[in-house]
């Protein structure tokens, strides 16, 4: 009788061993582990490319033969350097072509894999500062386009206001856009701590279009001066000289605007020297010259890629087109015109509240010439 009472607890150990060499067989690697010779575990880092681990079991182990594996150190180490070699190559080439995360991935991948070496670490820190100023000024050109848009959106509503009746509603939500706004400012007035004075005040302008505020007013005017005692100097001697190198500078960058404020700096002669002025001058108007053919052309080929888009019913776009045309030649008739009847146009299409403007409406007929045909220009 004692043996059949026995025969339950039997069963449970031998089911309790059954469950005991499961886990074992399951978690194999992590319990034998420790129990692989340190030359196999040096093998396997190898292998797997893991040199750094390779070297440093080597260290830490010391392995039998002492010949042989001082031999191995020496060409693990040799393997290493061309690894690290070959790392840096990737990534130099991949940051030539603009790809600085995927430079990094490749120098990090490196890190944990190689032994420490300093010129890679140096690279890599110069990457990720890159990096870091790339995004910045991205993220600061996506705040400008944002606030240009949204300053406009904001003057459209103000111009529908008047043409809404009660009960009906505007196409979005002036409380809305106008805490986006103030959001926006606070954005733009904190790039604006960083940056020459130009900068900085056009910053601080597109602010204040949209959240305007006497703080940031009084951080316009005191820009201003600054911009004006910049350009501007208390001695006289050489500032003609400064102004030309400066719009020499602007023009090679093909920066028209700039180029333009540099025309537009008015000359002071200096009573000592007015031989050098003069020659400086001339220099100057030769310069202005060019930037007034450039600036021509471009103006040119903005209008008719703005008549393009008028045309095919793009209103919104081809009014974004002349506005960069008119922020180089305000005094243009044509793109004034232009600009001021597709501005009409939004608005008529606003106050219909239409979706899709530019599919379910025309804009204003083209003028005609003495002919009668349609002009070729808005």
């Amino acid at each position: 009788m004692m043996p059949s009472r026995l025969a339950p607890s039997r069963r449970c150990w031998y089911g309790l061993a059954v469950l005991l060499l499961s886990g074992l067989l399951l978690h194999g690697c992590a319990v034998f582990e420790p129990v692989i010779a340190p030359e196999r575990q040096i093998e396997r880092a190898a292998e797997q490319g893991d040199l750094q681990r390779a070297l440093a079991l080597i260290d830490q182990h010391d392995p039998q033969p002492h010949d042989t594996w001082e031999q191995r150190r020496a060409e693990l180490e040799e393997r290493a350097r061309e690894a690290a070699a070959d790392a840096l190559r990737a990534a130099r080439a991949a940051s030539a072509e603009g790809a600085v995360a995927r430079a990094l991935e490749v120098l990090e991948g490196a890190e944990a894999r190689l032994p420490a070496d300093p010129e890679r670490r140096r690279y890599m820190e110069q990457l990720e500062a890159q990096r870091q100023v790339g995004l910045q000024t991205l993220q600061q050109r996506h705040d400008i386009l944002e606030a240009h848009a949204l300053a406009r959106q904001l003057r459209l509503l103000e111009v529908m206001r008047p043409l809404v009746s009660r009960g009906e509603q505007l196409p979005d939500d002036p409380d809305r856009l106008a805490r986006r706004a103030r959001e926006l400012a606070a954005t733009l007035d904190a790039h604006a701590d960083a940056g020459d004075h130009a900068e900085r005040l056009e910053l601080l302008r597109l602010a204040q279009d949209l959240d305007p505020g006497p703080e940031r007013s009084a951080r316009i005017t005191n820009l201003e001066q600054a911009l004006r005692a910049e350009r501007e100097p208390d001695d006289p001697e050489g500032q003609q000289a400064r102004v030309n190198e400066r719009l020499r500078t602007a023009l090679a960058e093909d920066d028209l605007l700039t180029a333009r404020q540099w025309c537009d700096t008015p000359v002071r002669i200096d009573p000592q020297d007015p031989d050098n002025e003069q020659t400086a001058q001339r220099t100057h108007q030769t310069l202005c010259a060019e930037w007034r053919e450039r600036r021509d052309q471009q103006v040119t080929a903005l209008l008719e890629q703005g008549r393009g888009l008028y045309t095919a019913g793009h209103i919104q776009e081809a009014v974004e087109i002349w506005e960069q045309g008119l922020a180089l030649a305000p005094e243009h008739a044509d793109l004034t015109s232009a600009h001021q009847r597709a501005l009409r146009v939004l608005e008529r299409l606003e106050s219909l509240r239409m979706p899709a403007p530019a599919e379910t409406a025309l804009p204003e007929p083209l003028p005609e010439t003495d002919a009668g045909t349609p002009a070729a220009t808005p």
